[in-house]
């Protein structure tokens, strides 16, 4: 399986520290929801380190589904 690089990552980057500043969510905690290493996490949102596929493809999908819920919850 081919490594993303960091440059690819960028937006997720952008993406996840935005969304743990706006829900409140530990680093430490959504590192462990989705199989990163809470050091590895640290380095991922600070741009000095790049995930697996795996990691990010796991990432993604649970921002994704976290505002997904988080947009309907708002709707009620």
């Amino acid at each position: 399986m081919a490594q993303i690089t960091i440059q690819q990552q960028e937006e997720l980057m952008q993406r996840t520290k935005k969304f743990v500043a706006k829900y409140g969510i530990s680093k430490k905690w959504l590192a462990s929801k989705v199989g990163i290493s809470v050091r590895d996490f640290s380095l991922f949102i600070n741009a000095r380190f790049a995930i697996t596929q795996y990691q990010y493809d796991k990432l993604l999908g649970f921002v994704d589904e976290w505002e997904q819920c988080m947009s309907t919850f708002s709707q009620l």
